[in-house]
């Protein structure tokens, strides 16, 4: 006996085929052109598209709703970091996990069933915000997958050996993943290599915010594939924001893009974030800072975007929602067509996947049924509407159920 049985569901793959799809406990278990079994529940799509669960790759848990707590008034990168220094020095644990689990629980709702987020550890605060945040991991596993990346607090002066005993404890207590901004630092290639040799020793992956800037240097990028290729860590590695890519001439692109490539490197675009933070002292025309998707892309590099700041300093916006991230990202890029959609749809669900090395991910028999039934029937309907997230499941099981309530008067008074 299954538990679910969706008739004629258009899945997200490929050939975006129409099918039935069989659930068993947390495993999709059938997939067939037509399933004759018995289920608990059947439920006929009629062609409507299944994804499975969007992928956040790229957030920061213990900064989120705390925009009507900590002022921003130049808009920059700089102030952003600054007063939020100053606010998290004196951050409440409890305040900290309960605003995070508020923006979890937020994604969870848009159809979110996996996210990576980058929690700051640092001196003065020593573990007690990342253990709050590796607490929201353990109270909501039943609902989302969360990784957490230790991050040590950006110093121009460098990482200092007491932050990275902290981050190594912060592992050892929980955190899946190093981190860390190699470009704020002094001496980026010092700071890769101390994280390099933290992750080895740990048997880490790696995320990074490199090169978030408007300047023409590319420099922390290109060491940083560099390292990757000469240590062999190829798909072990994340490299978000990249926004110096974007003010580089076509030639270093290319040979930085190809570099990234055979490193296998993953990069995240967070538009959003961007969009809001660079160019703010610029006179027109005014740099926009957002990588350059389309070569990455065209080079064969996984891209993936993620909602970055969510209500916070850096960005006082954002819902948690990927599929609303997605429709910026394709306006942002220029993406419009249907296959390029169909491109956009797959960064924020199945290249974050690959970034995140989740087992069990997809649309296929033996895959966990993480997964969102979307009330359009292509991907570019999805987008363009921002379609409602109808079911969310997660290993199986109903979590979410959304609904979009229209009753058009001027139809029923003519």
């Amino acid at each position: 006996m299954y538990d679910y049985l969706f008739k004629r569901a258009r899945l997200f793959r490929p050939s975006l085929e129409t099918m039935d799809l069989g659930i068993t406990g947390d495993k999709i278990t059938a997939i067939n052109k037509k399933l004759e079994i018995h289920a608990t529940r059947e439920i006929d799509l009629e062609g409507r598209l299944v994804i499975p669960g969007f992928v956040d790759l790229h957030t920061h848990l213990e900064k989120t709703m705390t925009s009507h707590l900590i002022n921003n008034r130049s808009g920059t990168l700089g102030e952003a970091i600054e007063n939020f220094s100053h606010f998290f020095s004196q951050a409440d644990p409890k305040e900290v996990y309960a605003r995070a689990r508020q923006a979890v629980e937020m994604a969870v709702a848009q159809g979110t069933t996996a996210i990576r987020s980058h929690i700051t550890v640092d001196t003065q605060t020593g573990l007690d915000i990342i253990r709050a945040i590796l607490a929201v991991k353990r109270d909501l596993a039943d609902i989302v997958s969360l990784q957490v990346v230790a991050f040590p607090t950006p110093d121009p002066a460098g990482i200092k050996p007491e932050q990275v005993e902290l981050l190594r404890k912060a592992v050892l207590e929980g955190a899946d993943l190093v981190g860390g901004c190699p470009s704020l630092d002094s001496d980026y290639r010092q700071f890769t290599d101390q994280l390099f040799d933290l992750a080895r020793e740990l048997n880490t992956d790696i995320d990074f915010h490199v090169d978030e800037s408007d300047e023409p240097n590319v420099e922390a990028l290109e060491y940083l594939a560099e390292k990757i290729i000469a240590g062999g860590y190829q798909g072990r590695v994340t490299a978000g924001h990249c926004c110096s890519l974007s003010a580089v001439t076509d030639d270093v692109s290319n040979r930085v893009i190809a570099k990234v490539k055979e490193a296998g490197l993953s990069v995240v675009t967070l538009p959003s974030c961007n969009l809001f933070l660079m160019g703010r002292g610029d006179n027109q025309p005014v740099r926009r800072g957002v990588t350059r998707v389309r070569e990455l892309l065209d080079a064969g590099v996984n891209v993936s975007y993620a909602s970055d700041n969510i209500r916070d300093p850096f960005r006082p916006f954002g819902n948690a929602d990927l599929l609303e991230e997605a429709l910026l990202t394709a306006q942002v890029t220029q993406m419009g067509t249907p296959a390029q959609l169909n491109t956009i749809l797959a960064m924020g669900t199945y290249n974050p996947a690959q970034a995140m090395n989740l087992e069990g991910y997809g649309l296929n028999e033996g895959c966990f049924a993480d997964l969102v039934v979307l009330d359009a029937f292509s991907p570019e309907e999805a987008i363009v509407n921002q379609a409602v997230k109808s079911m969310v499941f997660r290993r199986g099981k109903l979590i979410v159920s959304n609904r979009r309530d229209t009753s058009e008067l001027w139809k029923r008074n003519k």
